[in-house]
């Protein structure tokens, strides 16, 4: 199939000058650091990257969206040959990678990047999902059966398409958004990364890429519904039906990327600086800034908030009476919501982050259901907050910096203040709070051995045999529901 690739791909390629192919050159640089692999920084990274998505996938495998998304592929009918995490059944490659991508992100538990991008579930789960299609030898791919290492090098270099692509945006603070990023450049890094792994050439991974530039998308006014996991999902998805096609010999536009009608113009106008997708970088993105972890399950920018909440917290006395909350933030009208329709929307909120930050001192799973949202304490101190927009602070995560004022009945004002969350970047978590993380999430739905089985195997990836990959995401099929 990679020799269909490249004979599609070279009937195209004289449509460009010699030298001027953006999205070749862009596919070739991606192919020499596949070819060079990971250092151990960088393999390092990827193994907590790896453990981090499947804890988050397995949680979030039980709420109602990828259950939604779980059950039609079963229904639908296809070719039992991938993993649905928390499901016993097994459905077609991209059914599984779109519902466990919905998983993997759901939450909003997974780590974030700069500049912001969920690259983490439009990756890893196309990944899962290709390996299963190769090692069960699904007939629709051809190639090796990879080595658990080589899904480490194809995350990591999906990510590092990502980041470029983001970087090439010049869209960098969230009011200059146009397009929920993982929906625009997720089914990109998807496609390069399972593209590795299908042992696609430069010219059939251009035309991945080509082909996976037309599945972009996401709309902001999602974002706080069902549908923004479905971003993640979709972009996973897309990604690796573009490489298998491509695999195949389906072509794209030789350069679709940088082209007058291309995916750069389209999604981010007058910004867009093609020449971020070559430009040399001494560390790979999963290393130099590499991922701010998270330990809130909610939209980043909340974290600042939360962090100051409860620094604030700290210094109310003993049954404060609380008179209002100020919130002095950035320009992030996204992210300002009075009310929330439900506890999911509440994950895109300052000020019902602040509150029940403030209330219970924690932000858990259980802070964003619909039953917290709506019960009475939440309900009467959410109508005494407010915000104050400060105009010359950044909303880019790497500048931004946050203000939460108390305001008290007795006239007494405490404060708190965010200038990064923890694990942010720079301020790495340590390697103890990530496996905690984990063990937190995979013991919702699994039992103490497993949850020590995934992890302990998480920490070795690169030594394991692809049985052991494959014995992973046995116990990951665990039904969801399972426990509670």
């Amino acid at each position: 199939m990679a020799s269909a690739a490249r004979q599609g791909a070279r009937a195209h390629e004289d449509h460009d000058p010699a030298g001027s192919n953006m999205t070749l050159l862009f596919a070739e640089s991606l192919l020499e650091l596949w070819r060079q692999g990971l250092d151990d920084a960088a393999s390092k990274a990827a193994r907590e990257l790896l453990l981090d998505g499947l804890a988050v996938a397995a949680l979030g495998a039980r709420e109602r969206g990828p259950q939604i998304l779980a059950q039609l592929a079963v229904e639908t009918g296809s070719t039992p040959v991938a993993t649905l995490i928390g499901h016993s059944a097994r459905v077609a490659g991209t059914d599984a990678a779109r519902a466990n991508g919905a998983a993997m992100h759901v939450l909003d538990y997974e780590p974030m990047w700069n500049p912001a991008n969920h690259a983490l579930s439009t990756t890893l789960p196309a990944i899962l999902a290709l390996t299963e299609m190769l090692a069960r030898r699904h007939t629709g791919v051809e190639g090796r059966v990879p080595r658990a290492v080589d899904l480490l090098t194809a995350l990591s270099v999906g990510i590092e398409a990502q980041a470029r692509l983001r970087l090439a945006s010049g869209q960098f603070e969230p009011a200059h958004l146009q397009f929920h990023p993982p929906g625009a450049v997720g089914p990109i890094g998807s496609a390069v990364a399972c593209g590795m792994l299908l042992g696609l050439d430069a010219l059939g991974l251009s035309n991945a890429i080509g082909i996976a530039a037309s599945r972009a998308g996401g709309i902001l006014a999602n974002v706080g519904s069902m549908t923004k996991a479905l971003h993640c999902g979709g972009a996973t998805a897309a990604g690796l039906e573009a490489a298998v096609l491509a695999a195949r010999g389906f072509t794209a536009d030789a350069d679709a990327l940088s082209g007058a009608r291309g995916f750069g113009k389209a999604f981010f106008g007058s910004s867009f600086a093609p020449e971020w997708l070559t430009k040399p970088a001494s560390r790979l993105h999963i290393v130099e800034p590499g991922p701010a972890f998270k330990f809130y399950p909610s939209q980043y920018g909340t974290h600042f908030v939360i962090t100051a909440a409860l620094n604030a917290r700290k210094m109310l006395p003993p049954d404060a009476a609380i008179k209002r909350i100020r919130i002095i933030s950035p320009p992030m009208p996204y992210v300002h919501r009075s009310a929330p329709a439900t506890g999911l929307a509440g994950k895109f909120s300052f000020q019902y982050t602040a509150v029940v930050a403030i209330l219970d001192g924690s932000v858990t799973v259980r802070s964003f259901t619909d039953e917290r949202r709506f019960s009475p304490d939440v309900c009467a101190l959410l109508e005494r907050v407010e915000i104050q927009v400060d105009p010359d602070r950044k909303g880019r995560f790497d500048q931004m910096s946050l203000d939460v004022e108390v305001e008290l009945d007795d006239g007494r004002t405490v404060s708190g203040f965010c200038d990064g969350p923890p694990g942010i970047w720079g301020r790495p978590a340590e390697p103890e709070r990530l496996v905690g993380k984990a063990r937190d999430c995979l013991s919702a739905v699994l039992d103490p051995d497993q949850v020590e089985t995934i992890i302990e195997k998480a920490s070795r990836f690169d030594e394991l045999a692809i049985d052991d990959v494959l014995s992973m995401l046995d116990i990951l099929a665990t039904p969801a529901g399972r426990k509670t």
